[in-house]
């Protein structure tokens, strides 16, 4: 070969070389410069993700008690930026709001990051100051880089080198600016303010578009987010061919709203009493659940205590407690609330004649081996009677003509020991133990509701089935979702579902003319209204001590559950007070705020109270008059109802460390019910709500929060 061949090879070998060279390079930069956020313009194809507009949650009457307006959020490419001391002292200056540690931290990109959040949910005139400052600053460097090239070529000391190399310089000082980041989006808010949080829950506040989380992390947010959530879509961008996004690429489906059957008036007088109540009492926890007995449908969910979704991580919001949907997760002992279903069978049954009378014992009552005491000492009692006064003997003495099966068959009809499958999570059950394995005492006990768990949804929809003539509905909170989903329309309709009761000889007439009873002679007079009938039934169930071995009087739920107009009820109500302070009754505490609440919210159906000023708005003195509700006294040598060893309270165990499917195998060892606060089901347990170590009834749900993924500060 001769040199000539030699030379062209070397000289081809170069060119290759140095090609290779300039691909290393190209790629080095494309790497460096590679964006991993959302709105800045890299050197690299990439993908825009866009997504819809989180749907309304609205009341019965269009009123919107969640929806999604927009906002925006700050960040920086440090990488992008080359004089980083101007661009901070620049962003110090024009963003006041933003601590400057936070600015000075990002710029000196100690994680090599090209993405840093300065800001989020910033305000509209933040955006428009900043906005306007870049634009600012832009057009006094494009005055800078004109008065340069204007610069006269000739003269002594002349260096063009030099003068592009200053035009070069502020044309990077311009492109620090394309560093700056706005993220536009939505931002859930709740314009009510507390209204209904316990059911609403929240969202996910710093969720990023399209990075794997779901946006609700509780209640109603959290069970429909598949429809609520807006369309997400990702568009391949190439950012060097300077095309503009199009119309059609920001056409994106936006989430269904969703529409419930609450009334937000209700709602809000629902709540407001309740409150009034609680901070008097001191109670542990309150709820009211109200319920149009034609139709099954929730008109309201009150809770106490509650929170601030739009504030759900700041230390007075965070306590899982104040998240937690006492009304459907939390089953309690209804006590003498229970009494009128083991009438009613007893009605139905014929197996109490017309006039016939039972002896109360003078309140004192052996029963098998074991004594029952009522708080009255009665003499001889009619049936309606036992209702008014709320007699435990008087139940005992009736209901034991059925026999175990047929009592427990009653229960069961009207929806006990199951759940009532209303639309939303969290809802609580435990089976009522099998009636072969009933003890003696076992059958006076649950006669008067005593050793057997409900929540308050179970109740109102039992007693809307006495006062509808025996239908029995499946309650709905949640009525309609409509709008679109992956381009196609929803209109989904949750339609009530009724079950029909059989009820003879009127026994359901002669049980709400008995409850009129409780209200106008009997243990609910605090219930009473002027020119209406109220009925109802009172309630003060002690808790069970595991420990001891025996009920509690020092720990009660009060409750008071009716209709009114008692005749043919607009609604169905329910009251319940967690272990009040002092020594209070159904009738001191639940029956003030049941009239409370249904004065004010009559006039909405047409029914008009005539109120004397000295009534209005005012909750009376607390245990006055004691309420007739009395306890079973165990002998020592009686034969006892094994509570624990059917499983009706347990210990709840430490969930806390453990991985979700861990969790959900010991909550059903353990037979509780589980529901999880958060959209990472995939982490480990963080909280737990009740606490480890308490005793519950059986098939209480407990709330698990699950650890967020950890994120880095500058995300």
């Amino acid at each position: 070969m001769n040199p000539n061949e030699y030379n062209k090879l070397y000289l081809f070998a170069f060119l290759i070389f140095i090609g290779f060279v300039g691909i290393v390079l190209r790629i080095y930069f494309i790497i460096r410069d590679h964006p991993n956020h959302l709105g800045y313009e890299g050197s690299a194809p990439k993908i825009v993700n866009i997504q819809g507009k989180r749907g309304t949650i609205y009341d019965r009457n269009g009123t919107p008690l969640a929806m999604s307006e927009p906002k925006s959020d700050i960040a920086i490419d440090p990488k992008g930026v080359t004089f980083k001391k101007e661009m901070t002292e620049f962003l110090i200056a024009n963003m006041p709001q933003v601590d400057p540690k936070v600015i000075e931290k990002a710029m000196k990109n100690e994680r090599n990051s090209n993405y840093y959040k300065l800001q989020r949910d910033a305000k509209y005139e933040d955006v428009s100051t900043l906005k306007q400052a870049v634009k600012a600053k832009i057009k006094e460097i494009d005055m800078q880089i004109k008065s340069v090239r204007n610069r006269k070529e000739a003269g002594v000391g002349y260096d063009k080198a030099k003068k592009n190399e200053e035009i070069s310089r502020l044309k990077k000082k311009i492109e620090d600016f394309v560093s700056i980041i706005y993220e536009d989006g939505y931002r859930r808010v709740y314009p009510q303010g507390k209204l209904l949080a316990n059911v609403l829950g929240h969202t996910n506040k710093y969720k990023g578009v399209g990075d794997g989380q779901r946006d609700g992390v509780e209640g109603i947010e959290l069970k429909y987010d598949s429809f609520l959530s807006g369309e997400l879509k990702g568009i391949n961008k190439n950012p060097n061919m300077h095309v503009p996004l199009s119309e059609e690429d920001f056409s994106v489906d936006n989430g269904a709203d969703v529409y419930l059957t609450i009334d937000a008036d209700i709602q809000f007088i629902a709540e407001e009493e309740l409150g009034k109540m609680m901070e008097k009492t001191r109670a542990k926890w309150g709820s009211v659940v109200i319920m149009e007995p034609s139709s099954g449908r929730i008109l309201a969910m009150a809770n106490n205590p509650t929170y601030d979704p739009e504030n759900y991580g700041t230390p007075e919001n965070s306590d899982l407690v104040k998240h937690r949907n006492f009304a459907v997760a939390d089953p309690f002992e209804p006590g003498s609330t229970f009494k009128v279903f083991s009438i009613l069978a007893v009605l139905n049954e014929n197996l109490s004649k017309p006039g016939e009378m039972v002896f109360g014992e003078n309140g004192r009552f052996i029963f098998g081996k074991n004594i029952v005491r009522d708080s009255h000492p009665n003499q001889m009692m009619t049936i309606r009677d036992v209702i008014v006064t709320s007699s435990n003997i008087g139940t005992i003495k009736f209901a034991d003509r059925l026999s175990n099966q047929q009592l427990y068959d009653y229960f069961t009809m009207f929806g006990f020991g199951q759940k009532s499958n209303i639309n939303i999570a969290g809802e609580s059950s435990r089976a009522i133990r099998n009636p072969a394995k009933w003890v003696p005492i076992d059958k006076g006990n649950l006669s008067f509701g005593q050793g057997l768990s409900v929540n308050m949804v179970q109740m109102v929809r039992a007693y809307s089935a006495i006062y509808n003539g025996g239908v029995l509905w499946q309650p709905v909170i949640v009525d309609r979702i409509k709008g679109f989903k992956n381009g196609q329309k929803i209109d989904k309709i949750f339609a009530p579902e009724p079950k029909r009761l059989t009820f003879k000889y009127n026994s359901d007439r002669q049980l709400v003319s008995f409850m009129e009873g409780v209200v106008s002679e009997g243990t609910a007079f605090r219930a009473k209204l002027n020119g209406v009938e109220v009925g109802g039934k009172t309630g003060t169930a002690q808790i069970y001590d595991v420990k001891a071995k025996k009920y509690s009087w020092n720990r009660v739920v009060c409750s008071f559950i009716g209709g009114v107009p008692n005749n043919n009820p607009a609604f169905v109500m329910m009251v319940a007070i967690n272990e009040p302070q002092g020594k209070e009754y159904g009738g001191t505490v639940a029956a003030p705020v049941f009239k409370a609440i249904a004065e004010r919210i009559l006039p909405k159906f047409g029914v008009f109270i005539d109120k004397k000023e000295k009534e209005r708005s005012r909750i009376p003195d607390l245990a006055i008059e004691e309420d007739a509700t009395g306890t079973v006294i165990v002998e020592e040598s009686g034969e006892q109802a094994d509570f624990t060893a059917e499983g009706d309270y347990v210990r709840v165990p430490s969930f806390v460390g453990k991985e979700v499917s861990e969790a959900i195998k010991l909550a059903g060892t353990n037979s509780l019910e589980v529901i999880f606060s958060g959209s990472q089901l995939k982490n480990k347990i963080a909280k737990q709500y009740p606490k480890a170590g308490s005793t519950v009834s059986a098939g209480t749900v407990v709330t698990l929060e699950t650890v967020e993924e950890k994120r880095d500060e500058d995300s």
